[in-house]
């Protein structure tokens, strides 16, 4: 046979990066994948698991043909049947359920997405009528950054890391081991910049080992540094007060009696409510800033020049010229003090302080001192940080981990705080992406084709989460989506979504309603949602979940529980159209696949047109509703098909016509694509100069945070030690005396992925499970010794709340800190006989409870619980056999043409 020998220039999805790879494709067979040059999409890198694309392809665990359950689930008792069958049945099981409990009764878990697939799953749910899509894993990733956004009026609107700042400020941030390519990058950009890195994080990795400054934080605990770093720089007048004044909402008043912002209509009968009140020191009086017209009193309204940006941005244009609504020499708003109104009609007096004092007076008492006590860090090394901060002019901060605590919506408003006061916002160091109506949005993006939003508001409300965590689950967002038609390009960049505790318990207790059906959409949410052992006794119980549908790329624990499995498409054997993580990018970049799907993958997309076409047969209501609310950029009260294409080619095909004037052939041709007529314009930075005000309900940056004011919570951070600690829980931790941090990276993994991939097995065998040595030594225990990592029983932990891990002393750790690497580990080595896969032996979520969680968010703690640590008896090596053979990791060699028709 005649070789035929392809390249092939694709982008690699194995993570969030989307890294342009030449594949090197062999009869039809992928051989290789390397990197490729900006001139085909790529940065001159690819990573392990670039690299290891062609093991995951044909991997023996892939799986290749629906498979629908033969006997219990998880006893790998299966029927190989045809996509037809299973979307039939599964179709009209959906329907019968539908109408005895209601389309809320269908959840759908989260997934760590690759930008294709999110949306999918979305307009899956939006097809069913269900509101309850992405739990879990979004409530520890995406979505407590979002809200830290929204307070600039744009989600997703400020990438770190990118470009290169006077100081890097990183908690808990390891992309050399989750996204190498771009921390190289970093690297060598802050270097060669000759920029300062400072790392807070227990556990001293890549990042921490270079950085100028490596603070060694107790899990939980960093809202009490950011409280210190807030009061030392307005202790010491070294934050940026002309942007503090002119672009944040510090100046305005917040009233005494009620915490509320002092507007006109509070004080002049028949006022404005979008009047903010300030206290104008050039005429010791009230002064105002009037968000309708855009205009501080006295000054010049950038209404009409606005209004101008926004004809623009419809037609995909925009404007350089800068707003003239800037602040008056008569204006001086005060930031601090005390000062007494009259309140309109009643003549009755009430007190009011700016926002700053109001923040002041919260801050106060956590002095480095303080705040050393609680964090463990020195307080001279605290004061370090301070001064670092004050005195840099470009600063990055890099959120990271700590967005896993039970006080994460408190610390991302502290985060937030931080950008505003060191006037760090659409700067170079945090160049904001997106801002309306100056940056137009020439391509709908992933939620605005999900029609997620077109659900009634009736139907919105039933979201599990809505009302008990008013920030996270959609209560807000039905407020942040008036303040602007843009949606993130990424479908799970909104504050919309079900939270996994109140999940868990409609699903046990069935209040407020019934839960029997979970649709995972390339999800192993088993592997990767905190309570694993309530989980399992779930889906145990088939009167509780009666329906379980899985679509993934291996046979994963979850999919083991599943009633039916489908197929799911690699990276390497789909097309790609590139939405972007953070931002709307008005030029969209397209990627060829390298091979054809293997056997019968199909494309997730696929699965839901023909699900949603088998319903509509069933009741035409299902395929057709309102796409998208009046308030929105794309689809705007329009009503229509959900799913007008059977594949998703089809569908990326017509919105290339539509917004592109160009086939998708043609797109994938050229690799970049530019809207027609578009017009970016030349601003990057400090866009808000243009606009005059950011896209939020008081035209400021909200450092009063209005979302969470309405929503019933501390408008401005107040500290909250996490659930379960040595101080909030001293009982508890009588018994289990460490602080367990879960999640830490290891090289390879993306998540519970490429466990079965010999490369990354070899890299990373087992997990790692990071102790001092002193701690170590408490536990008698020391590096290379196999130990049990055990967390309370409590909140439905056990019996699954002990995992084993091998102790290591490879990165530096602070003492009484237990930091387990990686989460979601799983042994595909082992058969489903032993634990699903080994997937009880070593997944960290089992140790994870998340019935204590951010009031907000639902965000649970999953790094800052407690846990204890012994030895591992010479029984339960030989047991479990923690090290993998190479008998088992030749198991994992690629499969043949021959092995995968079998």
């Amino acid at each position: 046979m005649e070789q035929r020998t392809e390249k092939i220039f694709s982008g690699c999805r194995s993570c969030h990066v989307n890294c342009g790879v030449e594949c090197t494709v062999v009869n039809g067979r992928l051989e290789r994948v390397d990197p490729t040059g900006p001139e085909h999409l790529g940065v001159g890198k690819v990573c392990l698991r670039g690299m290891a694309a062609p093991q995951f392809a044909y991997t023996p665990t892939r799986l290749r043909y629906p498979l629908k359950r033969a006997g219990k689930r998880g006893a790998g008792e299966w029927e190989r049947i045809s996509w037809d069958q299973a979307v039939e049945e599964i179709a009209n099981r959906i329907f019968d359920m539908s109408k005895r409990y209601g389309p809320e009764t269908f959840v759908l878990p989260g997934r760590t997405g690759r930008h294709d697939m999110g949306w999918i799953a979305h307009r899956i749910a939006r097809t069913i009528g269900t509101p309850n899509n992405y739990y879990g894993a979004i409530q520890v990733c995406l979505l407590p950054q979002f809200h830290g956004c929204v307070h600039f009026g744009s989600q997703l609107a400020q990438p770190t890391g990118m470009t290169p700042a006077d100081l890097r400020v990183c908690v808990g941030v390891e992309r050399a081991y989750s996204h190498p390519v771009v921390s190289g990058a970093e690297d060598a950009m802050q270097q060669a910049f000759h920029g300062k890195w400072v790392v807070f994080d227990p556990v001293a990795g890549p990042f921490a080992l270079h950085a100028d400054v490596w603070c060694p934080v107790r899990p939980g605990t960093d809202l009490a540094w950011c409280m210190a770093m807030i009061r030392h720089l307005i202790e010491t007048d070294t934050y940026r007060e002309d942007f503090v004044t002119r672009w944040t909402n510090a100046p305005f008043l917040v009233r005494e009696d009620n915490g509320d912002l002092l507007r006109e209509s509070d004080v002049v009968l028949g006022g404005s409510p979008n009047r903010y009140m300030v206290w104008n020191q050039a005429t010791d009086s009230l002064g105002w800033w009037d968000n309708d017209e855009i205009q501080w009193e006295g000054g010049a309204s950038g209404r009409e020049h606005y209004d101008r940006l926004v004809e623009l941005f419809y037609r995909n244009k925009t404007s350089d010229e800068p707003s003239p609504a800037v602040m008056p020499e008569s204006m001086r708003p005060a930031l601090r003090g005390s000062f007494e109104v009259e309140l309109a009609g009643s003549g009755y007096r009430i007190e009011c302080k700016p926002v700053l004092e109001k923040l002041w007076e919260n801050v106060e008492p956590w002095t480095f001192e303080r705040a050393s006590e609680v964090t463990w860090v020195p307080a001279e090394k605290l004061e370090q940080v301070a001064e670092m901060i004050s005195e840099a002019n470009m600063i990055d901060f890099m959120e990271g981990s700590e967005y896993m605590a039970t006080n994460a919506s408190q610390f991302l408003n502290s985060m937030s705080i931080l950008k505003m006061l060191t006037g760090n916002v659409d700067n170079p160091a945090a160049e904001m992406d997106q801002l309306y109506p100056v940056t137009p949005m020439a391509f709908p993006g992933e939620f605005d084709i999900s029609y997620a939003d077109g659900l009634s508001i009736e139907q919105k409300r039933k979201r599990l989460g809505y009302y008990e965590h008013r920030i996270g689950c959609g209560y807000s967002w039905e407020e942040w989506a008036q303040w602007q038609p843009l949606r993130p390009e990424n479908a799970d960049g909104v504050l919309c979504f079900p939270d996994v505790g109140c999940v868990l318990d409609a699903a046990e207790t069935g209040r407020p309603y019934e839960v029997h059906g979970i649709i995972a959409i390339s999800s192993n949410w088993l592997m990767h949602d905190p309570s694993t052992a309530r989980w399992m006794r779930l889906l145990e119980d088939e009167d509780k979940i009666q329906l379980h549908v899985v679509t993934d790329l291996v046979m994963t624990p979850t999919a083991e529980m599943a009633d039916y499995v489908l197929p799911a498409q690699t990276w390497m054997e789909r097309n790609y159209l590139a939405w972007s993580v953070t931002a709307a990018d008005p030029t969209k970049k397209f990627y060829r696949r390298a091979i054809q799907p293997i056997c019968e993958a199909r494309h997730d997309y696929e699965f839901g047109a023909a699900l949603a076409k088998k319903l509509e047969e069933l009741d035409p209501r299902y395929n057709h509703g309102l796409l998208n609310p009046g308030t929105s950029r794309f689809y705007a009260g329009e009503h229509g098909k959900f799913w007008v294409a059977d594949t998703i080619d089809e569908q990326r095909d017509i919105l290339c016509r539509e917004y592109l004037d160009k086939p998708l052939e043609e797109c994938l041709a050229l690799g970049a694509v530019a809207p027609p007529g578009v017009n970016a314009g030349p601003a990057r930075h400090d866009k808000y100069l243009i606009s005059g005000k950011f896209p939020t309900d008081t035209g400021k940056c909200n450092m009063f945070s209005t979302l969470h004011y309405k929503a019933g919570y501390a408008p401005l951070p107040v500290y909250e030690e996490p659930t379960e600690s040595p101080v909030s829980r001293p009982d508890v931790a009588e018994e289990y005396p460490y602080v367990l941090a879960t999640g830490k990276r290891q090289a390879g993994f993306f998540h519970s992925e490429f466990r079965q991939l010999p490369w990354m097995r070899e890299v990373n065998p087992v997990p790692e499970v990071f102790m001092n040595p002193a701690t170590a030594a408490e536990c008698g225990v020391t590096h290379g010794d196999w130990v049990w990592v055990e967390a309370p029983p409590s909140h439905g932990r056990a019996p699954l709340n002990k995992i084993m891990g091998q102790v290591s002393f490879r990165l530096p750790s602070i003492p009484g800190v237990v930091s387990y690497s990686q989460h979601a580990w799983w042994r595909p080595e082992k058969g489903v006989e032993e634990d699903l896969h080994g997937a009880f032996e070593w997944n960290a979520e089992g140790l994870c409870e998340c019935v204590n969680s951010a009031p907000e968010t639902g965000t649970p703690g999953l790094r800052s619980q407690l846990c204890k640590v012994y030895p591992c008896t010479e029984a339960d090596m030989e047991k479990y056999q923690p090290m993998i053979t190479r008998e088992q990791m030749e198991a994992f060699a690629p499969m043949t043409e021959e092995e995968m028709d079998r």
